[in-house]
């Protein structure tokens, strides 16, 4: 089973929805990443930056680095150091400046942009900083020939339409890598997600995918900026989310918890984002906190909802596809999932993961001696395999308890955290309701008192941060 994680603490650490800056909760500080520069007198300078602890650079005295040029902002930039999902660190700056940053020779203004090992970042007309990654992915040989130990790869672009693709590649799966790439008439940077052509069916089937979601604009979805094709690849461009993820986020926090102002403001985002696609008839249908985004670095969050690789329209319609994460799905989705003339539909589902993503998790906890004699739910096969490429569990046996404890209906609730929040305990149970036709839609959610008690703030912040949608 997963790691205990839980969203929700009943700690208000700060007053609701202030910025402020969390200290490392992991004792141990790590250089994971300096930044070496040389000022107009010849001194160089070594910047050392660690997880949790961000370096601002500016002209104000109040920053880490002061620069005291005067093409310099008060506060020109911010760099971060943030654990991504896959155990490695991700390097990313943002600019808060009026005349923007230069990034390897292209300008990038008022925005996040991730940084690699060797990148150059200069502030136009005055200092620059070579970034020196510390905090690297070991290096595998592919062969007993390679070289030890393995060469460096040389850095390639390719130019695609306005973008140029680099060999950067921030992530990889069974048909697809992501890249890193620049907008060079947005100057911004993007992800380019490369799948590989096999058939002509399924890159229309895909096409067809990415067509929708060409068409939504919210500043809580995962944007495709576009779309084209060559005789080898399918290539899709997304805005680029330089935070990690929103699971990364919850366990880099003490106790895998945080506070209840935090976490409401990020729920409020994620219901926003959902009622969205649902106005529109499409569902996710693989909800949970690694496909939620952080837009950047940094307390209180913008999320945004990502991998629509699974997503569906005409959401209200049934299916016997079943598709998404095991210990995510609704009661309706694992038994359509063990009896296959059973099906589900996606909006409720999503619905559902919802809660399951504030409640973290109230089905996926330790065994209770004698617990699997306690229900009456069986799948048609017990243990019985199904293709992977539908749901991405990674242990069938260690989930069957799970699913069991999912159709048999209890939510559990541990005392210590919930019984102080009674409000989001209840939210959390209208998305936990068993009947799909009785559980809380996104709409009605977002209208739930835990919410709406402190909407003005919630809207106020929202509104100064992300925007008005």
């Amino acid at each position: 089973m997963p790691p205990s994680r839980t969203i929700l603490s009943t700690t208000d650490r700060s007053p609701a929805y202030e910025y402020h800056e969390e200290s490392d909760p992991h004792p141990s500080v790590t250089i994971c990443a300096k930044f070496v520069t040389t000022t107009r007198t010849g001194r160089k300078d070594v910047l050392l930056l660690s997880v949790n602890k961000p370096l601002s650079i500016g002209r104000s005295p109040g920053c880490t680095y002061v620069v005291p040029d005067a093409v310099v902002s008060g506060l020109h930039c911010k760099l971060y150091a943030v654990r991504s999902s896959h155990g490695g660190i991700i390097i990313s700056c943002q600019d808060h400046s009026t005349n923007g940053l230069i990034l390897n020779g292209h300008r990038v203004r008022k925005t996040s942009i991730l940084l690699m090992d060797g990148d150059l970042l200069e502030i136009p007309s005055s200092q620059k900083f070579e970034c020196i990654v510390l905090h690297k992915e070991p290096e595998k040989k592919v062969n007993v020939f390679d070289p030890t130990p393995p060469a460096l790869p040389t850095l390639k672009t390719k130019k695609i339409d306005r973008y140029l693709v680099m060999s950067h590649c921030l992530g990889s799966g069974s048909f697809a890598e992501v890249h890193l790439a620049m907008d060079t008439s947005a100057f911004k940077q993007v992800a380019c997600k490369c799948i590989k052509r096999k058939s002509s069916d399924k890159i229309e089937k895909i096409r067809k995918e990415v067509d929708i979601l060409l068409n939504l604009s919210h500043p809580n979805i995962n944007t495709v900026r576009a779309a084209t094709n060559d005789d080898n690849f399918l290539y899709i461009f997304l805005e680029l989310c330089t935070g990690g993820d929103l699971f990364s986020y919850i366990v880099s926090h003490p106790d895998s918890q945080l506070c209840q102002a935090e976490a409401k403001y990020i729920m409020y985002q994620l219901l926003k984002g959902l009622k969205y696609l649902h106005d529109r008839l499409i569902s996710h249908r693989d909800l949970k906190p690694e496909n939620i985004l952080l837009y950047a670095p940094g307390p209180y969050p913008r999320i945004q909802i990502a991998d629509f690789g699974l997503a569906r329209p005409k959401a209200y319609q049934e299916t016997f596809n079943v598709c998404g994460t095991v210990s995510y799905l609704p009661p309706e989705g694992i038994l359509a999932l063990d009896h296959k003339h059973l099906s589900y539909v996606g909006m409720p589902s999503d619905c559902w993961s919802s809660g399951i993503i504030i409640g973290c998790h109230p089905f996926d906890y330790g065994k209770v001696d004698g617990e699997s004699e306690m229900y009456s739910y069986m799948p048609e096969s017990e243990g019985e395999d199904y293709d992977d490429s539908q749901c991405s569990q990674t242990s069938i046996q260690a989930d069957q308890l799970v699913k069991r404890r999912i159709v048999h209906g209890e939510v559990e609730f541990p005392s210590p955290v919930w019984d102080k929040m009674p409000r989001a305990r209840d939210l959390c149970s209208d998305l936990l309701v068993y009947d799909p036709m009785d559980r809380a839609t996104a709409q009605t959610a977002l209208r739930h008192e835990w919410l709406t008690a402190e909407l003005l703030d919630l809207e106020l912040a929202y509104r100064s941060r992300i925007g008005s949608v």
